[in-house]
């Protein structure tokens, strides 16, 4: 049976496991409230399992991220005890806006999906993290910040989750690696600007070219003639990425197929001419 250490249920109440194995709302705990798991997995937005991992391989995935690249194991030990794993459901919401923003997490496997929802309920898709990406960096590094996006498990996907206090000691203690946290969140801010202005000056074809290349620079395979992307996610994402319509980001997949440009199968895309889709993109 899964255990749910951290289940957000949809009327906003935080549910934890209790010594006794029973689930409680945490704020109500002492007044002896209590769910079963099937009620828990009914209401619950973010279903978590816990997953054990030697520490030897949490230090090393923290050293390759870019907020700790270039510190030593040693360097990055302190944090340890203050480390904890989690497994994400397919289709289970990690957090959602609004919610407090006290942890900040590292996919260890698995793909992520950031987005914001519009009032008139269309979806923009602000990033598609995959392994070795760090998320809700921006709430945690400010005081009494809440979410401002909702971070989805586009599949089974595993974390490492550190809590905030415990980061922020850390860099109090290093300030080299403070200063490598401003890089990457200036770094973050450039890609902000770039998407902004890649709505402003590109049209929806360029702007599915210009993705298609981004998602094959990092997410792509060679095969044969070609670089093959492995798609976690249904063309109404990709349209959030690129600011559009489904059936603009359809018709746009459409046309480079019959181009030659690409190739398109069930949960992948094909790059078969990148030189094209670069000239498309302007």
């Amino acid at each position: 049976m899964i255990t749910f250490e951290e289940c957000k249920p949809e009327g906003g109440v935080l549910i934890r496991q209790h010594g006794d194995g029973s689930h409680r709302p945490s704020h109500e705990a002492q007044l002896g409230w209590a769910f079963s798991p099937a009620a828990v997995a009914r209401h619950c937005t973010a279903l978590i399992e816990p997953v054990k991992r030697g520490p030897d391989y949490a230090l090393e995935l923290l050293r390759r991220t870019p907020l700790f690249v270039g510190l030593a194991a040693a360097d990055l030990e302190p944090l340890l005890p203050d480390l904890r794993w989690r497994r994400f459901a397919k289709g289970s919401h990690i957090f959602r806006e609004g919610d407090p923003g006290d942890h900040l997490h590292l996919v260890a496997s698995g793909d992520v999906k950031i987005s914001r929802t519009t009032r008139a309920g269309s979806e923009v898709v602000l990033a598609m993290l995959g392994a070795g990406d760090v998320f809700g960096e921006l709430a945690v590094l400010a005081e009494d910040a809440l979410r401002s996006a909702d971070a989805e498990a586009l599949s089974e996907t595993e974390c490492v989750v550190i809590h905030k206090s415990a980061l922020v000691a850390f860099l109090h203690a290093r300030p080299a690696v403070m200063w490598r946290v401003i890089t990457v969140l200036s770094e973050y801010i450039r890609r902000k600007d770039e998407a902004f202005a890649d709505l402003a000056f590109h049209d929806i074809p360029g702007r599915v070219a210009r993705k298609l290349l981004e998602l094959g620079s990092y997410r792509g395979e060679a095969v044969g003639p070609g670089t093959r992307i492995e798609l976690p996610m249904s063309q109404q994402t990709l349209a959030g990425l690129v600011g559009a319509s489904r059936e603009n980001v359809n018709r746009t997949l459409r046309a480079f197929a019959s181009l030659g440009f690409i190739e398109l199968g069930r949960g992948r895309i094909t790059l078969l001419r990148p030189d094209e889709l670069i000239r498309r993109a302007g």
